[in-house]
């Protein structure tokens, strides 16, 4: 019967160690273990996993925007101001001020009321003024681009219609990013060895919503 009662303890002891309940020391005292944590799986963003993060443009490379594909209140870069005018009529205000990296002037068109402003490129003052080369929306605009993406969306809409999608870190506190898609024409500014992919169609955004969107040229 004795023999009985230890075959009994030497299995429940044996079933212990391999369950890592418990361990037995050299004098055969019990002592009961913790069995390890389970280690974390790394849980990845499938949004971020669309977005090239970039330190700035020079990073970002060629992508896929040209001026006839992509458009921002139904303006493409290069549009003249006859055009601007059929869309919108007469601008709130005018104005003219002098543009870098392209050494001219930019003439502005500025529509308050829509959140909508419009430069287009003049060689200098005294020079006829060319096409758009920069639309702007922001609050309260309700203007969007050619694939619907507007003043409000998410960071999940524009991945989710647009490749080639470049993107900064999240600034805290205030969770500033911007997201932008390029064109595939290299500009390189002069005496630096910065440079950059145009057109861009770029979207700023605060707590992963865009507050602004800039088409450009420049």
């Amino acid at each position: 019967m004795i023999q009985l009662n230890k075959g009994i303890i030497i299995a429940i002891v044996s079933a212990l160690i391999i369950g890592g309940g418990v361990y037995y020391s050299v004098n055969k005292e019990a002592k009961f273990t913790t069995p390890p944590a389970p280690i974390p799986s790394i849980q990845t963003n499938p949004i971020e996993e669309k977005i090239h993060i970039v330190n700035n443009s020079s990073e970002a490379g060629p992508g896929p925007l040209t001026k006839e594909n992509v458009s921002l209140a139904g303006i493409h870069i290069g549009d003249s101001q006859e055009q601007v005018f059929k869309l919108y009529g007469e601008p709130t205000k005018k104005e003219q001020f002098h543009s870098t990296p392209f050494h001219g002037w930019i003439h502005g068109w500025n529509y308050e009321e829509l959140g909508l402003f419009v430069s287009f490129y003049r060689k200098n003052e005294f020079e006829p003024i060319q096409g758009v080369v920069d639309v702007l929306v922001s609050v309260p605009s309700t203007l969007h681009t050619n694939k619907g993406i507007g003043i409000g969306d998410s960071i999940e809409k524009i991945v989710d219609n647009y490749d080639s999608v470049n993107g900064s870190k999240i600034h805290d506190p205030d969770n500033y990013r911007d997201i932008w898609i390029n064109g595939a024409n290299k500009f390189s500014i002069e005496n630096s060895n910065d440079f950059y992919y145009y057109p861009t169609l770029r979207a700023n955004l605060q707590n992963e919503h865009v507050i602004r969107i800039e088409l450009s040229n420049i």
